[in-house]
Order: structure tokens, then C-alpha cells, then sequence
């Protein structure tokens, strides 16, 4: 009999959409099991409201292709809606995001805010594991009034 999948192992994919496989013990004795299930556009409106909260963030603004620094992309799956692309391995994921930010917004601290926030929500909300968050400063403007 093979064994199931841990929190930390990927697993086989057979759908369209981010699965993450836990484990739960309600006590000493009794294992339970399962696996969720998220639709991409889930897992993306997730990070873009995360994103969009950070103080200093204007709005969420249209991508470019990026690659690794070999000139690769990241491996898994890719879900992308034109303003935030995720790729999806296993129970990891990989963010790409364009933003405007606020002038006078200091861009290394907001930085350090979008990654602190996104991994707390891809951990916390959806049990996965964040390997990078990659910024995009498109444009700086002027906060509204």
C-alpha cells in the first residue's frame, strides 16, 4: 500500500487547480486525512487583496513576462489574470505582481510588508508554502487626495 502524500510532499496532480493534502489529529489516536482543492481565480484574488491592503500599494497593474535568472520560468503549474501570474508546485507557489506604489512609499520596507503578508496568507489561509514573491514596481504616483 503506498502512503498518502504529507503536508510538505507534493503530490500527483489531477486537476486544474492548487491542491494542498493535510493532515489532521483531533486527537492522540485519530488521523484524518484530505485534500483541498483551490480554483486559481481563488488563490489569485487571495494574494491581489493581500497585496492591494499593503499600505503604500495603488493598484495591481498589467505584467510583463519574467523569467529566472537563468532565463527560465519556475516550474509547476502558471495561473495568471493579466495582473498577477502564480505558479503552482506541489504545496510551494511563486508569485509575480505588478504594482504602482505612493511616492515617498519606501520601496525596500513595502517590499518586505507584500512578502510578510503574502506568506502569511498563502500559510496561515491555504496551509501552502511561499518560495518567492517577486515585486514589480511599474509605476510611482501620486496618492490620491
Amino acid at each position: 500500500m503506498k502512503d498518502s502524500p504529507t503536508p510538505h510532499q507534493s503530490a500527483p496532480r489531477t486537476s486544474g487547480k492548487a491542491e494542498v493534502h493535510t493532515t489532521f489529529h483531533p486527537d492522540d489516536k485519530t488521523e484524518v486525512r484530505g485534500t483541498v482543492r483551490i480554483a486559481p481565480k481563488v488563490l489569485i484574488q487571495l494574494i491581489e487583496i493581500t497585496v492591494t491592503d499593503a499600505p503604500g500599494v495603488i493598484e495591481l497593474r498589467p505584467h510583463h513576462q519574467h523569467r529566472n535568472g537563468d532565463g527560465t520560468l519556475p516550474t509547476g503549474k502558471i495561473f495568471d489574470d493579466g495582473k498577477t501570474r502564480v505558479f503552482v508546485d506541489g504545496d510551494q507557489i511563486e508569485v509575480e505582481i505588478s504594482i504602482s506604489i505612493a511616492r515617498g512609499a519606501n520601496v525596500s520596507n513595502l517590499s518586505d510588508v507584500i512578502r510578510q503578508r503574502v506568506g502569511i496568507a498563502a500559510g496561515r489561509m491555504l496551509g501552502m508554502t511561499i518560495r518567492n514573491v517577486n515585486i514589480y514596481i511599474d509605476s510611482i504616483v501620486e496618492p490620491a487626495a
